[in-house]
């Protein structure tokens, strides 16, 4: 089976190329025949039988054909089966998922939606399950100055942001961004540089409190072995005693400093449901048992 991730190349073009660029990744790793292409036409390859990634905004001069198979975010249906593409050809991914939990549960955080051929699922950690040591997580280091955070901040996260930062400051301690209006970082700069946090939140908007989004951070914070916060209910529903919640800026900010200091918290449990449950691994295998 021949693979195409189409669009949201190269890496670091868009956040959603990091999307992108998990499933190249994972999918090489399993041993398919995959490709990562930039929206543009490209005429001298032969795309018979393929299985396209594609995300809506990427869509415009992907191959549609009815011999192919569609693997869609945001795309409405009709976009395919307009041009002779057949229904069950095409795919569609979501990934809000609070009010899902009536459809087929496929495995937690996992359903499915027949009648409009959905799978709802979250994202992942950019780790490959073997890339993974549960024995090889962060000790807190009371003497770090900074707390990184890596991503876009929107909406309400700002004034997260700027809480955050006013607490930090009262005990001699920065917020730096990286990734929102500035340089964006390799995957192994990711990776550095959150391990080097002196603690490890997470900012959810009004909106994505609502929707149940779930974003890739929590995932790939925990697996790099450190303790993850976050302001959703939601989140800290799904994952439980494995992320630490605040529904304020200064209950969350203490409450992940106090789970640091106290080495109670189970981060080798934490990094072990990561690497069992929340790799690409997992979520190209719900894929493809409905491919």
């Amino acid at each position: 089976m021949k693979i195409v991730i189409w669009g949201h190349y190269p890496l670091h073009s868009s956040t959603h190329s990091y999307i992108h660029g998990s499933y190249y990744k994972t999918f090489k790793s399993m041993g398919y025949d995959v490709e990562w292409l930039p929206n543009r036409d490209i005429q001298d390859k032969d795309y018979s039988d393929v299985v396209f990634f594609v995300e809506d905004s990427q869509k415009s001069h992907m191959p549609v054909r009815k011999d192919c198979k569609y693997i869609t975010h945001h795309v409405n249906t009709k976009y395919f089966t307009d041009q002779n593409v057949p229904y069950n050809n095409v795919l569609k991914l979501g990934n809000c998922i609070r009010d899902t939990i009536h459809f087929e549960k496929i495995e937690d955080l996992c359903h499915w939606d027949e009648s409009t051929r959905t799978l709802y699922q979250t994202w992942g950690t950019d780790l490959l399950p073997d890339e993974i040591d549960v024995n090889n997580h962060v000790k807190f280091n009371p003497t770090k100055k900074y707390i990184r955070y890596v991503g876009v901040i929107a909406e309400q996260g700002i004034y997260w942001i700027q809480y955050f930062a006013h607490l930090a400051q009262q005990e001699g301690r920065e917020i730096k961004l990286y990734g929102h209006f500035t340089e964006s970082v390799s995957y192994e700069e990711n990776y550095k540089l959150i391990r080097d946090s002196y603690i490890c939140p997470d900012f959810r908007s009004d909106w994505h409190l609502e929707c149940g989004y779930i974003p890739c951070r929590i995932q790939k914070n925990i697996s790099y072995g450190r303790i993850q916060g976050t302001n959703s209910p939601f989140i800290k529903e799904a994952f439980g005693d494995y992320v630490v919640f605040g529904g304020t800026p200064e209950t969350l900010y203490n409450n992940l400093v106090e789970a640091e200091r106290s080495q109670t918290f189970k981060i080798k449990e934490a990094m072990q449901f990561i690497k069992d449950k929340h790799t690409y691994i997992n979520r190209v295998n719900n894929i493809l048992k409905f491919l």
